[in-house]
């Protein structure tokens, strides 16, 4: 199941171009804490899907319509969508990060689940 607390592993583990990513922005927030004197905010899942999912990965994708990243994108842009998460926070949030950002009409389209697709086809 993926969760808030589970966000980042299943993206390092089903985005390899993700990893460096998420360590620089896990470095970030940890510089950020110390300088602040407070506990990293390590459940940021807005921003994460955001500036690391959306604009370091999946955009990228988009723009060079590479085809083995564009198909690993959609194929966890669906699991999100249709995952477990309790709170819905991680739904909601890929809708307003990510979904907004597509349509039929974006590279690798094909590549879409069944719930990524409904919702990109919708009014």
């Amino acid at each position: 199941m993926v969760d808030v607390a589970t966000l980042r592993e299943f993206l390092r583990s089903e985005l390899p171009e993700a990893r460096p990513v998420l360590a620089a922005w896990e470095a970030k927030e940890i510089a950020d804490a110390a300088d602040y004197d407070r506990e990293p905010f390590l459940d940021n899942v807005y921003g994460v899907m955001s500036e690391v999912f959306w604009w370091e990965v999946f955009e990228p994708a988009v723009s060079k319509a590479d085809v083995p990243v564009l198909e690993r994108c959609y194929a966890v842009t669906e699991a999100l969508l249709t995952c477990d998460d309790p709170s819905n926070m991680i739904r909601e949030c890929v809708i307003i990060r990510v979904l907004k950002y597509l349509d039929a009409q974006s590279p690798g389209y094909a590549f879409a689940g069944p719930e990524t697709r409904r919702l990109l086809e919708s009014p």
